[in-house]
């Protein structure tokens, strides 16, 4: 199926190459790419390359002046006109007599040849020298300049679109139509048109008309109708007819038809179109035919194809004005679109000239600007050149600068002495112009003197801080004729002369200056004089010194405020405040010692403040960390400076004491019904901390034997909480005592305070009532509202049962809790032996101990009707799909007066009574109803009538009869189209290298399965096209298609795969009318190594008829059981588990 031999496949290609005598080509035609052919400069004796390599004389004067000052503002002045001729080609036409004649009292057209064979290519046809293009919305606005040179490019022509059906004007055909006269173009118009019948063709033709005449053209333009509207087909002659008889009713006779080739009936292409060339003329035609996507007019001229026709448009890709819309553009062959066209010779009004002046020269960097203004050439500028060289070793150092456009419209370039060698003196700059046609034509020079400054710069101390003993070295005004690679600042102190030294290396800043930080740390931590240089490594990698400075440092000692805050006796706890650091040494960490004067420093801690947001220091004391000292606390400051060494700063003393601990005992939500009550514990607080919150509490029955130590949890509020339950407590009423005790920080137990309150529990409460009666089918609804029990309830039941026979239809309901808090419970008769009369309801609880109690009870009627009393059901046939065979039975209303444990369809064809009977059991669906589906193939394939009945195996165990009905059933015999993988249309068309008459089985075999399951007609191409171009799975990996490719492809038609793994399996399949595709190996339709993709349809006695998509005279019928033993092993055939698989709706 998927692969082939190189011997092959080498004979694959020669046989469709021997059997390819004559190609036709579809339109757009494929041929070999046409390469254009761009020369520039045909008339120049040198090359643009050599001229950027070394400056050789031009043809054009140049005219030098020169200048030179040592001035700053120096400015040099060369300016040179010069004016250049250049030699037009001329290209000789035949004239051509054009007459107009009138064809059956219908508009005049200018008559065609009597030709019957229309050549694409005729080498003895003539074609006009100048090209036209049509122009629409899509280009824009179109300047007379921009026409001027399209004219320049051989453009003498221009077909404006005017309308479009009824409705729509282009916006832009004034200015471009006027802007086009004004440069000289031919100017025609063109409508697109959309019109079906007569009537649309004259309305049209008449809005074409109107908006012609209210442009001004002349009556004499050519009006061109546009046809590509493929709605049009159908009535095309006697519509186009119409449209060209109202254009002449309307004073417009010079009339063409603008169309594609493959819409005219004598055309270049193997099917003709539908448009009668002989009714309108072929000479009146304007045919579009795109050879390759771009193509040169040049080669068009050459290839003339449609030469027999008015005009041919070649291209839609021109690109003829830099940066703007691509145009569509067209040869002339009858001069219809370019005779009138007078452009005007813009180049004999554009003289070469140019004006060089020299700006900004700058002796401390060794730049200067060269500007060149007033520029202007014959065939525009499309580049200024300016190449520039020193007086020094000829032109060893010149470059050929490309000056950049300003704002103002002069071009400039920055010329640097670094870039020139740092040559100095005398500098040559000459003026070029690579024009728009190509060429490069010089226009003048001049000369300049550059000469180099010394390097300068400014020194300037700043914050000389003696608290950090830091300060910063701006250095500003940086400049050096020979540029500055680095700034350096070597530092030192006149202590010890320059034993602590640093040559540091200044960083330059956003503004242009760059900067030094200097640290007394880092030499020596000396003070007093400092002595700063500057040097700079210039870009030629010498050392040079510029200027230097002195200033004075000072180091201050480590400074620092201790302030003490929030002394919070509650608590037990103190905040230290350190303000105002600083140290010349810098600081590391903020070190606070502290201890209590209680036994001396055997509670000394040294904390380590943390740096806030307003740049002070914090530390929080707690007493709790010192042993609960009172009295006396002491605190010291130190740092940790920048060099690891500590430094004392400074130290202060406070006063602590501790409060007595607090708490206030409040009793919430005492409920008799629960039997509990909440105890809240506020106000909580104790200067040693509070660990745990204790809440011992016992009932005044017999002292404290039940007695609970309680943990308080605490809230969100800061408040503890605890809930009381009586029956934690023995269910004892009456007082209760509560005391409140803290587990303390220090692990201490102290009490607080107590309270008391008084208990009592309510007895179980339930409210039973009886809705939803349902006399006719014996059915009722138990509410139980107002639930509550202080033991609480985790179950609602209701023991129910009827007054028959005692209790022995007894059931215990377990009651469902709804929104609103009520319980509910379904009573069905049919539960209960669908007994009649009186019925009893008992309520109970089952209580959070897990024990039962009764709460109350009550009874109701229950009545059943005759009618309910028998089983009920109603029969729906769905999905009868005559593609498969198969239909769906639906059982909805499913009912019993004594329940149903099966639903039972037995189901039978009309054909031979009932030997195809089958009971079927229904699956219950989500929404109660009852479903099976039943299958044609079950049923011997039978067609025709078929009998569903009913039944219900009821809870009892009885088989009851409910209802039928009957359907028909067909099955859909597909109409499967036959498609060779070696069709001439697509036999040589390559994917990944490898030909489709080679690899192209599965995308054939697919295309026809997918064609008869549709009715849909999808070629082969269109299947490997896409799994080419969106899968990996056909000539990617290797040649050839997996099977997964079948999988993917039937899914992007939205089909379905199913994998046969057996024999039985396929032939089930093919019964029901599926296709199935089978990858088989040597047989009679492939040899090792090949492997093959074939198309089975239909079953009958074992055989099913095959079609081969590589050999038709392979087609016919073949055993199942031989296709499936000679099937592929190939791994890339059995990616599903199997090679056989059927693709189905």
């Amino acid at each position: 199926m998927k692969k082939k031999s190189l011997f092959y496949l080498a004979s694959t290609a020669i046989l469709i190459a021997a059997s390819s005598q004559q190609i036709f080509a579809d339109e757009p035609v494929k041929t070999s790419t046409l390469e254009p052919t761009v020369e520039l400069n045909k008339q120049e004796t040198h090359s643009l390359a050599e001229l950027q390599t070394k400056e050789v004389t031009q043809t054009a004067p140049i005219n030098q002046t020169t200048s030179s000052s040592s001035s700053k503002n120096e400015a040099t002045t060369a300016s040179t006109e010069a004016k250049v001729s250049e030699e037009q080609s001329v290209v000789k036409e035949n004239s051509t007599t054009t007459t107009e004649t009138k064809k059956d009292n219908k508009s005049t057209f200018f008559a065609a040849q009597n030709n019957q064979a229309t050549a694409r290519s005729n080498p003895d046809a003539q074609v006009k020298k100048s090209t036209f293009v049509d122009v629409s919305s899509h280009n824009g606005h179109i300047s007379k300049e921009d026409y001027q040179h399209l004219a320049e490019k051989g453009v003498n022509g221009v077909v404006v679109k005017l309308t479009e059906g009824t409705s729509y004007k282009n916006p832009y055909a004034v200015s471009q139509t006027q802007n086009a006269q004004a440069a000289g173009m031919q100017v025609s118009a063109y409508a697109f048109s959309h019109y079906t019948n007569e009537a649309e063709a004259r309305a049209e033709a008449r809005y074409f008309a109107e908006e012609a005449r209210r442009l001004n053209l002349p009556s004499s333009t050519v009006m061109v109708n546009d046809i590509e509207d493929s709605d049009m087909r159908p009535n095309i002659n006697a519509t186009t007819q119409a449209w060209a008889d109202e254009m002449r009713r309307m004073g417009f006779s010079n009339l063409m038809y603008y169309t594609s080739a493959s819409w005219l009936d004598r055309n270049n292409l193997r099917t003709k179109g539908p448009i009668q060339t002989e009714q309108f003329g072929l000479e009146n035609f304007w045919v579009a035919q795109y050879p390759t996507s771009k193509l040169s007019a040049d080669d068009a001229k050459t290839l003339k194809y449609n030469s027999e026709a008015g005009a041919w448009q070649f291209t839609s890709q021109a690109e003829l004005l830099l940066g703007r819309h691509v145009f569509d553009q067209s040869v002339d062959y009858t001069g219809r679109f370019t005779n009138k066209a007078t452009p005007s010779n813009r180049a004999a009004n554009q003289p070469i000239k140019g004006k060089i002046t020299v700006q900004n020269k700058n002796p401390n960097t060794g730049t200067f600007d060269v500007i060149v203004s007033d520029v202007s050439a014959p065939y525009g500028v499309r580049e200024v050149k300016v190449p520039t060289w020193s007086n020094v070793n000829g032109q060893d150092d010149i470059i050929w600068y490309t000056a950049a456009k300003q704002a103002d419209g002069t071009y400039k370039v920055t010329v640097r002495a670094v870039d020139h060698k740092f040559s100095t003196g005398l500098y040559h700059i000459h003026l070029y112009y690579i024009q728009n046609n190509g060429k490069l034509v010089g226009v003048g020079g001049t000369t300049t003197e550059l000469s180099f400054g010394r390097p300068q710069g400014k020194v300037t101390i700043a914050n000389n801080n003696p608290d950090t003993g830091t300060f910063d070295v701006l250095i500003s005004n940086v400049s050096s004729p020979y540029g500055v690679r680095e700034v350096k600042v070597p530092t030192w102190s006149s202590i010890g002369g320059q034993d602590d030294i640093i040559w540091y290396t200044a960083k330059k800043q956003a503004n242009g200056i760059y900067k030094v930080t200097v640290k007394a740390t880092d030499h020596k931590k000396s003070t007093g004089e400092y002595n700063i240089h500057v040097y700079y490594i210039q870009e030629n990698n010498q050392l040079v010194g510029v200027t230097g400075t002195t200033t004075t440092v000072s180091i201050a000692h480590p400074k620092g405020t201790l302030t003490i805050a929030n002394n919070n006796p509650d608590a037990g706890t103190f905040d230290v405040i350190v303000s105002g650091v600083s140290s010349p040494d810098g600081v590391r960490e903020v070190k606070l010692p502290t201890w209590s004067n209680v036994d001396g420093q055997d509670d000394i801690i040294w904390y380590t403040a943390k740096k806030q947001a307003d740049g002070t220091y914090k530390t929080t004391v707690k007493v709790s960390d010192h042993k609960y000292s009172t009295g006396l606390y002491n605190v010291h400051l130190y740092y940790i400076q920048g060099n690891g060494k500590i430094v004392g700063v400074a130290g202060t003393q406070v006063n602590v004491s501790l409060a007595r601990a607090k708490g206030n005992l409040t009793i919430q939500n005492n409920n008799p019904d629960t039997g509990t009550f909440d105890v809240i514990v506020s106000g909580v607080s104790s200067p040693y901390g509070v660990r745990e919150v204790k809440l011992p509490t016992w009932s005044n029955v017999n002292g404290q034997d039940d007695i609970i130590w309680y943990t308080a949890t605490r809230q969100a509020n800061g408040t503890y909480k605890t809930t009381v339950k009586a029956s934690d407590h023995k269910r004892s009423t009456g007082l209760y005592h509560i005391h409140l005790y803290y587990i303390q920080g220090n692990g201490k137990l102290v009490g607080i305070g107590g309270t008391t309150t008084e208990v009592s529990i309510a007895r179980p409460k339930g409210t039973l009532t009886i809705q939803n009666k349902d006399a006719n089918k014996g059915t009722f609804e138990v509410i139980v509202s107002n639930v509550s029990n202080p033991d609480g309830v985790r179950e609602v039941k209701l023991p129910t049962w009827s007054n028959v026979n005692g209790q022995d239809d007894i059931i215990w309901y377990t009651a469902t809790r709804q929104t609103n808090g009520t319980y509910k419970a379904f009573i069905k008769a049919s539960d209960h032996k669908n007994s009649t009369g009186l019925y009893y309801i008992h309520l109970y609880y089952v209580q959070n101990n897990g024990t039962l109690i009764g709460v109350g009870g009550t009874s109701t009627d229950v009545t059943i009707s005759a009618e309910n009393l028998k089983p009920t059901g109603k029969i729906t046939i769905q999905n009868n799909n005559p593609k498969t065979g198969t239909f769906d039975v639906v059982v909805s209303n499913v009912s019993g007066p004594y329940g149903v444990r099966e639903v039972k369809l037995p189901t039978w064809s009309s054909v031979n009574g009932q030997d195809d009977i089958i009971w079927y059991t229904a699956a219950k669906r989500a929404d109660g109803t009852y479903k099976i589906t039943v299958k044609a193939s079950d049923h011997k394939n039978s067609t025709g009538e078929y009998n569903i009945h009913l039944y219900y195996i009821q809870n009892n165990g009885k088989l009851v009869g409910v209802a039928g009905t009957t359907v028909q059933v067909s099955k859909t015999s597909y109409s499967t189209p036959y498609f060779s993988q070696r069709d001439g249309r697509w036999a040589g068309r390559t994917y990944g290298g490898y030909t489709f008459a080679a690899t192209g089985c599965v995308p054939t075999t697919v295309a026809m399965a997918i064609s008869g399951i549709t009715g849909q007609t999808v070629l082969p191409t269109t299947v490997a096209d896409y799994l080419y171009h969106s899968t990996n799975e056909f000539n990617k990996r290797s040649y050839g298609t997996t099977s997964h490719g079948i999988v993917l492809a039937a899914r992007h038609w939205g089909l379905k795969t199913d994998v046969l793994g057996s024999t039985a399996a396929v032939r089930e399949a093919l019964a029901m009318g599926h296709h199935v595709l089978g990858a088989v190996g040597t047989s009679v339709f492939a040899n090792y190594p090949v492997t093959h993709e074939l198309v089975m349809r239909g079953y009958n006695n074992g055989m099913t008829y095959v079609m081969d998509p590589y050999n038709a005279n392979n087609n016919g019928y073949y055993s199942v059981d031989y296709l499936f033993r000679v099937r592929s092993l190939d791994p890339t055939d059995n990616t599903e588990g199997s090679p056989f698989m059927t693709i189905r709706a």
